[in-house]
């Protein structure tokens, strides 16, 4: 919709071409990611306007900064976002400042209800994974929210990285032939590194340890990228090497797929100082490739000259540095923007995370169990 030819000053809510910026609200500050989404969001300028935070504790108005977060990223909001509204009750965030956009970074326990409420409203939504304490409460609020016409992105961002994506093509081109088998692991720094009263080791909040925070992603890419859906589900998790942990710091989950192949993955909070480790293999009848921590993918074919050793390719990616949740944070706030223009879902939505969440909700069924969880597929 673009401005009617008028004489007023310009309006501190268009862009330079006259368009109206989205009017966004930030809810939730007490996240680790969210001073680093807000930069993402900032990134937009001329399509984006934050016009008010909100957080049910009001003492968090005082300097905009988590209790904890991620060291990668900002550490609190600029300064200058003191001057917003600042609201403690989500009704009165909708009813006065009537967003566009919400960017959700609520605990889990807290989050499907705020995405019904802004969701329901045809406020389109950025949320940060896995927002909800199960799978039924997650599928619910995203339900709520298509019905009442909102776009919803969730951060789900490897689905964004080019190497990622050429992986999922090739697989879905044939590439890999009969799939047999994948390794999937992730080691990240240990609790006592990243702070024992971390809320994402709140077992109130979050509803899980490591499986929860980091391992959704393994559990979202290896179905994407296999393409296949997971029929069973085997798990072991375990608290070990920080004392009081009410929540699991290692876990070890089997997946079987349709056609019959079988993935592992461990998590780990295991590195005694700030970092990652970790990569995905996926291994077919006619091919592996190989996704490792550095962006790059290794595929392993046969020799085209018939030589009996396998003929190792190795292609890199050039991923823009970007400020904020980097470029796939970018990335996904601008395909959220495209799929609000185009009235279209985007890469990644929270269908896609209520998936993952079924995977995540049956390992810990099955670690407490003992016995391997069949799945619907």
């Amino acid at each position: 919709m673009r401005a009617s030819p008028t004489s007023c000053p310009p309006d501190p809510g268009r862009d330079v071409s006259g368009e109206r910026r989205l009017r966004v609200a930030v809810v939730g500050l007490e996240h680790y990611h969210v001073a680093g989404w807000v930069e993402t969001l900032e990134l937009f300028p001329e399509r984006l306007e934050i016009v008010a935070l909100y957080d049910p504790d009001p003492a968090r108005s005082a300097d905009l900064r988590p209790g904890y977060s991620d060291p990668a990223l900002a550490q609190a909001l600029d300064p200058r976002h003191r001057s917003l509204p600042y609201e403690t009750d989500l009704d009165v965030l909708v009813e006065r400042h009537r967003p566009d956009v919400a960017i959700v970074m609520l605990p889990n326990r807290d989050a499907p209800a705020a995405i019904a409420r802004l969701g329901g409203s045809g406020i389109h939504l950025l949320v940060d994974k896995p927002a909800a304490l199960s799978a039924p409460a997650a599928r619910s609020a995203y339900a709520t929210a298509r019905a009442g016409g909102a776009r919803v992105v969730v951060g789900l961002t490897r689905r964004y990285a080019p190497a990622w994506r050429a992986v999922h093509a090739a697989v879905a081109a044939g590439e890999l032939g009969t799939f047999i088998t994948a390794e999937a692991t992730f080691a990240a720094s240990t609790v006592a590194v990243r702070g024992p009263a971390n809320p994402i080791f709140d077992p109130d909040g979050a509803g899980g340890g490591i499986l929860t925070w980091l391992g959704i992603h393994e559990l979202d890419s290896l179905p994407w990228l296999i393409g296949e859906p997971v029929v069973e589900v085997m798990a072991m998790t375990a608290r070990v090497g920080q004392p009081g942990l009410a929540v699991e710091n290692v876990g070890a989950v089997l997946l079987r797929f349709e056609g019959g192949g079988i993935a592992t993955l461990t998590e780990a909070y295991a590195l005694p100082a700030r970092g990652y480790r970790g990569g995905i293999a996926l291994r077919g009848t006619d091919a592996s490739l190989e996704l490792p921590p550095d962006g790059s993918l290794t595929r392993l074919t046969r020799d085209p000259d018939g030589g009996p050793f396998v003929r190792e390719t190795r292609e890199t990616f050039v991923e823009d540095v970007v400020p904020g949740y980097g470029a796939g944070g970018r990335d996904a706030v601008a395909d959220l923007l495209a799929a609000i223009e185009e009235g279209r879902d985007p890469i990644v939505t929270g269908d896609d995370l209520v998936r993952a969440l079924v995977l995540r909700d049956a390992a810990y069924a099955s670690a407490s169990s003992g016995r391997a969880v069949r799945l619907d597929a």
